[in-house]
């Protein structure tokens, strides 16, 4: 990597530690004047009370963005080495108690990021009806309300008068949040319901017996050609990132980011984003391994994905 990233790097990485979330578009950003013959870069931290540093007169607009981003590095460096020191100085003094706390919490669904209002909806209905949940089954409304959003949420294949019924949530900031609010909503009244919860407990341990092998299998592919159109993911970034197809099977493959992703959901596959041929706009056809993509992050209970995605 050259210099160049390296500086714009390390000040993305010290601004996603420091902020503890993804940057988007809006939190930096970089303005270049000429001056004669050479440039001049000033850049703002917007999510840093939008502090402004401005870099050394370069002889291009790439080194002088560099370095605004090396000034920005230098006036912030205490709190750049600290949150270096931090994560490698925690792993080290982490005892076999705090280990096993920190695998507790990563199933833990009220501390799980993963773990969400819509994906817990989504699974006790799943053992409320004793099969996996089909496309279309589950129906989310989000309507605009002046400047917010609120959500609406059916289940369709809920027994009796529940699958005729709609949960609305509460009016939120966005879409994402408006279906969650909704999810949550849903989920608490059937949780509250003494006959549904009886048929969610019923549910387990049922499809064990060789009798069930073919019914399993054929459950196991519907969910395998619709999960990916699921109700369980949520939106990490609203604004398009681009990335590199590290490895690409024909219908889906894995890619990296390029800039570094923080989140707590960056462990799981392995630490590789995935992403489904369906989610490629375009001629998905023509991708291949190397191939620049420009992409939106979601996150659903088995980790990072992609969507909305096309070849830059």
């Amino acid at each position: 990597m050259n210099v160049l990233l390296e500086s714009k790097n390390e000040l993305n990485q010290f601004l996603q530690k420091h902020c503890k979330r993804p940057l988007t578009k809006s939190d930096i950003e970089y303005k270049t004047s000429k001056y004669g013959m050479q440039y001049q870069a000033i850049v703002t931290l917007h999510c840093m009370n939008k502090q402004e540093y401005a870099g050394h007169l370069c002889s291009d607009p790439k080194a002088a963005e560099k370095s605004a981003a090396q000034q920005a590095l230098l006036a912030n460096s205490e709190m750049v080495e600290a949150l270096k020191k931090e994560q490698p100085k925690r792993a080290g003094m982490m005892t076999a108690e705090e280990r096993a706390a920190k695998r507790a919490r990563t199933v833990d669904p009220a501390e799980n990021p993963a773990i969400t209002p819509k994906t817990e909806l989504n699974s006790l209905c799943m053992r409320i009806v004793g099969r996996f949940m089909k496309k279309g089954e589950t129906v989310y409304i989000c309507n605009k309300i002046n400047s917010q959003y609120q959500a609406t949420v059916q289940i369709h294949c809920l027994p009796n008068e529940w699958g005729q019924r709609a949960w609305a949530g509460h009016l939120c900031v966005n879409k994402q949040k408006a279906e969650q609010s909704a999810a949550e909503i849903a989920l608490k009244d059937i949780k509250d319901d003494p006959t549904l919860q009886e048929l969610a407990a019923s549910s387990k341990g049922k499809g064990k017996g060789k009798g069930n092998y073919w019914s399993g299998m054929q459950a196991m592919w519907e969910m395998m050609s619709s999960w990916w159109w699921s109700d369980a993911r949520e939106q990490i970034i609203e604004e398009h990132i681009e990335g590199e197809m590290v490895e690409w099977k024909g219908h889906y493959g894995w890619m990296k980011t390029d800039h570094p992703i923080e989140h707590d959901a960056k462990t799981m596959r392995g630490g590789k984003i995935y992403i489904n041929k369906r989610d490629i706009e375009g001629n998905p056809e023509t991708v291949a391994e190397g191939q620049k993509v420009k992409f939106k992050l979601y996150v659903d209970s088995s980790g990072l994905g992609a969507e909305e995605a096309s070849l830059v």
